[in-house]
């Protein structure tokens, strides 16, 4: 018992070093979607344009306690994956003995999803902890018949639509497992079930409230990314090969896992086992969102991206090892350590590899050198130009400005893209009254701008949110252009500097004038 407990401590402080260490040391600047999360928090919004608010709320009291430091915010990430870990660990002793669960738990994190990823900090990461307790919570209320666990149950649906939508598929599942299984069907009648649905609603009111009355903006951005709006493609490239994509994607971030387990534990062989109702509900928590997601991908045509199934697999090591493995002896473990260490290793190798830039293939890389703190110094600089005292306001791209506003011991507000649908506490007006600095990429390639990678400019829409100083004085009245500013990439391998436009709207009663 002591020698497990042991390995399992070694394995998790390993990995929560690894990947809150690891990109402290490679990366100069935080990825797209963490910047766009911190400075949304500085504004404690009850939702966002594009995802629910908890995780920006998190951050910003992470940054009031430990301050503006990248490490604090990869350490978030990874506590929170290893918070996740402990829940499915509680799940997995439910079900396998001991050293099966200690391979249930070990096993994730040579997926892709739950290591390479942890150190970009978003709302798929966010979804782990209340998907996690979710499931154990709903196996404790519905299985054991424990009592408390029912408000747990819908404080944690709560929590997560706090966190992210796709939360929502697991009660859906959980009905459907209820209904179909004759001697839980009385749970829909008792009080404990209806007060977790009352303490979900209570949890969640706010927010929804908030999308309400803001036109569904963050439901009308999971239409737009899935592509539901768009009859350009064909029938069977929307209906067919979306559905096949998005299964290939995710069998492909699970092949790591599926090696450790072949290499340490040899091949599955399906094992006979009567069918009981705690296998149905370990089944259909593992399998249903997977499914639930290719049957909405084929009915409706649309794309699902493959970080939108981040979650879904942190059960299924535990349905092999229930399933397809026997109970694992002691060398079967200490083989399946050996291998998810090499793994592990091999993950955080290639993680700096690509992070430093040697092997620059995912975008995003290309900024983790980003000269982030030259940027709020220049930022910080045209202001003090034309006015005195901290900068009240950036205008520009997403993660451009974001960055700025995050590296700046000012730490002004962002307004997106100039665009109040995307940044709705700010205005044109409020913007003309406190000023502001703006700041745009001179390549006006749209790299930087609020939009996925992999999705080009729609028909007719610009490459770059940036319409020019004249346009921008139509909306803001007089603005002082300064000089390019140019920024040289650190790191081992050279890559091209960014030139940065860089420009001042004086407030508009006026500031004591540098110049």
């Amino acid at each position: 018992m002591l020698q497990r407990k042991a390995v399992y401590a070694l394995v998790f402080v390993v990995y929560g070093l690894t990947w809150t260490l690891l990109p402290s040391a490679a990366n100069t600047s935080l990825g797209r979607d963490t910047i766009q999360i911190i400075y949304w928090g500085q504004e404690w919004q009850a939702g966002y344009f594009k995802h629910p608010p908890l995780i920006a709320w998190l951050t910003e009291i992470v940054i009031f306690l430990f301050g503006r430091h990248d490490v604090a915010i990869y350490a978030l990430s990874a506590s929170i994956m290893l918070a996740s870990f402990a829940a499915i660990h509680h799940l997995a002793r439910r079900y396998v003995c001991p050293d099966a669960a200690l391979i249930s738990v070990v096993a994730l994190p040579a997926f892709g999803f739950y290591s390479f990823i942890v150190p970009h900090f978003d709302h798929n990461i966010i979804l782990m902890l209340p998907w996690c307790l979710t499931i154990l919570f709903g196996y404790l209320a519905v299985e054991e018949r424990r009592a408390w666990a029912w408000p747990l149950l819908g404080l944690s649906i709560g929590i997560g639509i706090l966190s992210k939508y796709t939360i929502l598929i697991l009660p859906f599942l959980f009905l459907i497992h209820v209904v179909w299984t004759p001697r839980h069907r009385a749970l829909l009648l008792m009080p404990r079930a209806w007060l977790a649905v009352g303490l979900c609603f209570l949890v969640a009111a706010p927010h929804i409230y908030w999308v309400v009355a803001n036109d569904l903006a963050p439901l009308r951005y999971f239409r737009d990314g899935a592509g539901l709006a768009d009859a350009a493609s064909s029938f069977f490239s929307r209906h067919i090969l979306n559905p096949l994509d998005a299964l290939s994607g995710m069998v492909g971030m699970s092949v790591s896992a599926m090696i450790v387990m072949l290499g340490a534990l040899g091949l599955p062989k399906l094992r006979r086992r009567a069918m009981s109702s705690q296998d149905g509900f370990l089944l259909l928590a593992t399998f249903g969102p997977v499914g639930l997601v290719l049957l909405l991908s084929a009915v409706t045509g649309g794309e699902m991206r493959l970080e939108w199934a981040t979650t879904f697999f942190l059960t299924l090591p535990l349905v092999l090892m229930r399933w397809v493995y026997s109970a694992p002896g002691h060398m079967q473990v200490g083989r399946f350590l050996a291998w998810s260490s090499g793994l592990a290793v091999a993950m955080a190798t290639t993680y700096l590899l690509i992070f430093i830039g040697v092997t620059p293939v995912v975008e995003e890389s290309k900024w983790a050198r980003f000269p982030a703190k030259l940027l709020a110094a220049k930022v910080t600089d045209a202001w003090a130009q034309v006015c005195d005292g901290p900068v009240p306001v950036l205008v520009g791209d997403s993660w451009l400005a974001g960055t700025a506003a995050y590296k700046s011991a000012d730490r002004p507000r962002v307004y997106t893209e100039a665009d109040p649908y995307m940044a709705p506490w700010l205005s044109d007006a409020k913007v003309r009254a406190s000023g502001a600095v703006i700041v745009w990429d001179m390549d006006l390639s749209g790299r930087y701008r609020d939009i996925d990678h992999q999705d080009p400019p729609k028909a007719g829409e610009p490459m770059d949110w940036f319409p020019g100083i004249a346009a921008m004085e139509q909306r803001f009245g007089p603005i002082t252009t300064l000089p390019e500013v140019v920024l040289g990439y650190h790191g081992p391998v050279f890559q091209d500097p960014v030139r940065l436009g860089l420009a001042v709207i004086p407030p508009e009663k006026g500031c004591h004038s540098k110049r």
